[in-house]
């Protein structure tokens, strides 16, 4: 079954980056062109998905064990990404857009739920 479950994230992390690539490539372009307001997705696509990256890849490599308590390793991903952003006022040139840090937060709580459901659903 941990196979099973680290075969899953792995697969998961992936779709997530064909994702990210999807809203690079098409999805941004449009939103820009059109001037479309989607409530800052184009904007802050790469918090919220790369949490779900981060979470699923570093799961289904290197520790197997905290998919299954998946807390403690969300809230070091999440803070890291989070610090990386707050970086950004120190850096000269650098950005930091609270946007960005709500997504960051949000691709955490997406992450936990599909960790549950692929967690629950592959037990049954």
């Amino acid at each position: 079954m941990r196979k099973k479950h680290r075969l899953l994230h792995l697969i998961v992390g992936c779709l997530f980056i064909i994702i990210m690539l999807l809203f690079r490539t098409y999805y941004r372009p449009w939103v820009y062109t059109n001037h479309l307001f989607d409530f800052y997705l184009a904007d802050t696509y790469t918090n919220l998905f790369g949490e779900c990256v981060v979470f699923f890849i570093l799961v289904s490599l290197f520790s197997p064990n905290e998919m299954y308590k998946p807390i403690k390793l969300l809230l070091y991903s999440s803070c890291g990404l989070m610090i990386y952003e707050l970086l950004g006022l120190i850096v000269e040139g650098g950005l930091c857009d609270y946007k960005d840090i709500i997504a960051t937060f949000v691709g955490a709580l997406l992450s936990y739920a599909i960790n549950r459901m692929i967690i629950s659903n592959a037990n049954q």
